[in-house]
């Protein structure tokens, strides 16, 4: 009695563990570890039923190149195929608000430079907004608020099919994890409707 008593013990907690196991990896592959905040998306056509996805990249110097293939490798760890011949191109633009430098009350839009070479030409930036209510940066100066848009377009098609805005800051000083981070929140919510949820 016992012993089959023990051995149930040991078969519930051998079973708890294996659970909290899968649960650490899902959430590990779910969020933006180094980037806190929110995000949203919204589709606006239907993107291909064969997805293949690639970066629209302004700047192709070598550490922008890395970067970039850091956000695809996210991408793929959500599980979205990526390639040359992409079926679905991303564009990324980003921007930054109140850096802690400046002594206004308003935030100060500038480029985000870890992230700038994944920026594709042509596509506008997202307006700055006052500092001021839910908006206001609230973290110690050197924190900037990072903004991210990605929009989607299938093909060659100019026309935007689905959009993502992300909105968060950055912890540590790893930007290529933070690209990685990134790529893979986008990648799970490609093609989805998302109301605003954490990172």
């Amino acid at each position: 009695m016992h012993i089959e008593t023990a051995h149930r013990k040991r078969t519930f907690w051998g079973c708890l563990y294996i659970a909290l196991i899968t649960l650490a990896s899902i959430s590990s592959t779910t969020a933006a570890g180094s980037c806190q905040g929110t995000y949203v998306a919204t589709p606006l056509q239907p993107l291909p039923a064969q997805v293949v996805v690639g970066l629209d990249i302004h700047d192709r110097s070598p550490r922008n190149l890395r970067l970039a293939e850091r956000f695809l490798a996210g991408v793929r760890e959500a599980g979205v195929a990526t390639g040359a011949q992409p079926s679905v191109l991303l564009h990324v633009s980003t921007s930054r608000l109140g850096d802690g430098s400046s002594q206004s009350s308003r935030g100060s839009e500038k480029s985000y430079p870890e992230l700038f070479g994944l920026q594709g030409g042509g596509q506008p930036k997202l307006p700055a907004l006052p500092a001021t209510g839910v908006t206001a940066p609230r973290s110690p100066p050197g924190q900037p608020l990072l903004f991210m848009r990605v929009d989607a377009t299938a093909g060659e098609a100019t026309r935007i099919s689905w959009v993502a805005s992300v909105q968060c800051r950055m912890v540590g000083s790893d930007e290529g994890q933070l690209a990685q981070d990134l790529g893979r929140v986008i990648g799970s919510a490609l093609g989805q409707r998302i109301e605003r949820r954490p990172l």
